[in-house]
């Protein structure tokens, strides 16, 4: 009979399902494939939780260009003042960041989509109701996942 990887002395005929050591019931994790050893069985990182540093430039290189150009296209040549035309700049801001990360959805993006759409509303002259407006449609479409 095998002694358990982690307890030297306890013997066991359980092996972890994916490295295959010995465990013994202090080390068993139950997953749907079989017991797993506490490292095994530990969570991984999500890939779409981690930004790249190449993906966080891009967005924003990309937010700064969508929120410059439709601040300054909206506040120049369109009318400024309708709540709708706020919200759906702040949209098109989020999605131009969320898309220039690669679709990431995190705080962070967020956040940036909120700083890019804020910076453009500034520069368009939206005023504070514009301001908050769109920051807080670039968030909420980069957090959500319905929009």
């Amino acid at each position: 009979m095998a002694e358990c990887a982690f307890h030297p002395g306890v013997e066991t005929n359980v092996r972890c399902t994916e490295c295959e050591r010995p465990i013994c019931p202090k080390d068993m994790v139950p997953t749907p494939v079989g017991y797993k050893c506490r490292e095994c069985a530990r969570p991984v990182k999500s890939a779409t939780q981690f930004v790249k540093p190449r993906q966080w430039g891009i967005g924003a290189g990309v937010g700064l260009v969508a929120g410059l150009g439709g601040g300054i296209l909206i506040g120049w040549v369109f009318f400024v003042g309708f709540w709708l035309v706020y919200l759906g700049f702040g949209m098109l801001v989020g999605e131009a960041v969320r898309r220039g990360t690669g679709g990431h959805r995190t705080p962070g993006v967020a956040a940036l989509a909120a700083a890019c759409a804020l910076l453009g509303a500034v520069v368009g002259g939206f005023g504070i109701f514009g301001l908050a407006l769109s920051a807080g449609a670039a968030a909420a479409y980069v957090l959500s996942n319905r929009w």
